[in-house]
């Protein structure tokens, strides 16, 4: 068993000497930076970005410069005129859309919003970065904690085997109960190997996701900095958890980056269906040319200059554009609801994470109190069984209570973090100190 405990402490000290110092702040920064899909999404943002300037570019008028050379066959004439072996002529065009049913407009209009859905996914991305990597380091420290406990767990098994040792040999305890306490033992070192494979694994999968070395030790999160925290959420009655829900809908309406991206596909299958009404309307384009030519027997450059104004009317096929009409109606019908839904889902799942807040709020408080008891009923029936006043189902079940209070503790805390995080990532918001300010000001 002490190669066991030795194994536990070497893997402690090998991730702590000469190992980087890794905060929740610090791996936040880490993950943004490094995050592959991450950066995926940022460089379809800028993609998208010039998409909305080319569409724009449209607006404006458009120029081309021409030129041609001309080689003729021997003997090739101007009618009556003299013998040509060569021209050439060069000019420039102008052209400016005046109206084409709203097409250059809208297409602009429609790559605006596709820039603002990519934006908007680049944030949802971020956020939910964000959210992985607190939730990976989170199960770090829970782990790590988990794995104290069940290492003093084991210590503490082996004092009351030496306890229990010396009562058998005098004759005070007898042998069904000694073996309880060594059978104890033995279940108590496979859950501490269990619990050092799980730190192990988490540890691993933390290091895979910021893509660092696993080389690093995490800074713990004291529950006591959380406490005034705690007490605010637990504090508040049903009117201001009614209240902080209306709030937070606010704030999620206005940053959600998902309801944000619905609610843009839904402009945009609204001028698409706009654009398709330009189909039936006539087009009416404006365009300017100037063109300098001549023979190899002239002198000089002749220039001619064109203004021509055209306009056309789309007569067949009707079928086609009425049948793309009717399609993008059913679309913006379809992107419609589909917002409808979004709001509808995001508005629930809001409400459901404030209620589980508050529920791991309150776990936290409980399982506190829980584990203080325990531990005080611990020690006295520790001290109880040093002095043969109790038996041995007696200690083991103060133990039980003891390390399942202190495990209940410890998920409790973690899972309150958890679900803050998950808040705020629906809520579209980075910075806790917006939900913080969101809870004391009820």
């Amino acid at each position: 068993m002490k190669k066991i405990i030795l194994m536990a402490v070497l893997i402690t000290l090998c991730f702590t000497l000469n190992a980087e110092a890794l905060t929740l702040d610090k791996a936040r920064e880490i993950a943004l930076k490094n995050n592959p899909e991450l950066l995926a999404e940022e460089h379809a943002k800028k993609s998208a970005k010039y998409d909305f300037w080319k569409s724009t570019l449209g607006l404006i008028p458009s120029a081309s410069l021409n030129g041609t050379y001309t080689e003729y066959k021997p003997g090739f004439s101007m009618g009556s005129g003299p013998t040509a072996e060569e021209s050439r002529s060069y000019g420039y065009t102008i052209s400016q859309p005046l109206f084409n049913g709203g097409k250059i407009w809208l297409g602009s209009r429609i790559q605006h919003d596709a820039s603002k859905i990519a934006n908007a996914s680049y944030l949802n991305k971020k956020l939910e970065t964000i959210a992985n990597v607190e939730s990976k380091f989170l199960s770090v420290l829970e782990n790590k904690d988990l794995l104290e406990t069940a290492q003093k767990d084991l210590r503490s098994s082996e004092i009351q085997l030496e306890i229990a040792q010396m009562r058998f040999e005098t004759g005070t305890l007898s042998k069904a109960d000694y073996l309880q306490l060594q059978s104890q033992k033995a279940s108590k070192e496979v859950s501490l190997i269990q619990m050092e494979t799980l730190y192990l694994i988490s540890r691993i999968d933390l290091a895979n996701f910021l893509q660092i070395s696993p080389d690093y030790t995490v800074e713990k999160l004291s529950p006591d900095s959380y406490e005034t925290f705690l007490n605010n959420i637990q504090s508040l009655n049903q009117e201001q958890v009614n209240e902080l829900i209306l709030n937070i809908v606010d704030i999620s309406q206005e940053k959600n980056p998902s309801l944000k991206m619905a609610e843009l596909s839904k402009s945009m299958s609204k001028k698409s269906l706009t654009m398709t009404v330009g189909n039936f309307l006539p087009s009416l384009n404006l365009s300017y040319s100037k063109t300098w030519s001549k023979y190899d027997f002239q002198d000089d450059y002749e220039d001619e200059g064109r203004l021509m104004l055209i306009a056309s009317i789309p007569i067949f096929p009707i079928v086609d554009n009425v049948a793309e009409f009717v399609k993008a109606k059913h679309n913006y019908k379809n992107s419609y609801y589909d917002y409808r839904a979004a709001e509808d889902g995001i508005e629930l799942g809001l409400k459901s994470l404030v209620f589980t807040l508050l529920a791991s709020a309150k776990s936290v408080n409980a399982a506190k109190i829980a584990m203080e008891s325990a531990e005080e009923t611990y020690l006295r029936m520790e001290e109880r069984f040093r002095n043969n006043l109790i038996t041995t189902s007696d200690l083991l079940v103060a133990e039980v209570m003891l390390t399942s209070s202190e495990n209940q503790y410890t998920k409790s805390f973690y899972d309150f973090l958890r679900a803050g995080s998950s808040l705020l990532q629906q809520m579209g918001v980075e910075d806790v100190q917006v939900l913080l300010e969101l809870i004391s000001q009820e």
